[in-house]
């Protein structure tokens, strides 16, 4: 079962990181993006703060 299913505002807020990083990375980068998303979504021990946390530290490092 995906973490989206069990908390309906978590993918709404992976949506939103995901436009936010979108918006600062270059759009050859999208679809490592994308996969990088795909895999956290499936990891079964990730949660939307873990998603959320490993995205921005892999593709916006200034965010820290």
């Amino acid at each position: 079962m995906l973490m989206t299913e069990e908390r309906p505002d978590a993918q709404a807020q992976i949506d939103e990181c995901v436009a936010k990083l979108k918006s600062k990375i270059p759009p050859m980068e999208h679809g490592a993006l994308e996969s990088r998303l795909e895999e956290l979504l499936n990891d079964p021990s990730a949660d939307v703060d873990d998603v959320i946390l490993i995205l921005r530290q892999e593709f916006d490092p200034e965010h820290n």
